[in-house]
């Protein structure tokens, strides 16, 4: 006898899990970095959504986060 297993939806194949908090803090800083915006905890408040003590725990990790995918191994 043929049996048949469910299959997965669709939208569930291509979720992706919740970023943290310091990865998504560092892709702005390079973002407003590539801007030519000087990334202060100021800058990074007016425009994002980070709040002051979010930016005050997570903002050292995300800077050096960012600097380390900012670097280009030129070959």
């Amino acid at each position: 006898m043929i049996t048949y297993q469910p299959h997965q939806v669709v939208g569930a194949l291509t979720h992706r899990p919740e970023r943290s908090i310091v990865e998504r803090m560092a892709e702005r800083v390079l973002e407003l970095g590539m801007n030519g915006t000087a990334v202060t905890k100021d800058a990074l408040f007016e425009h994002t959504d980070f709040t002051r003590e979010e930016i005050d725990a997570h903002a050292l990790e995300a800077c050096n986060l960012a600097r380390a995918r900012a670097v280009r191994n030129v070959a």
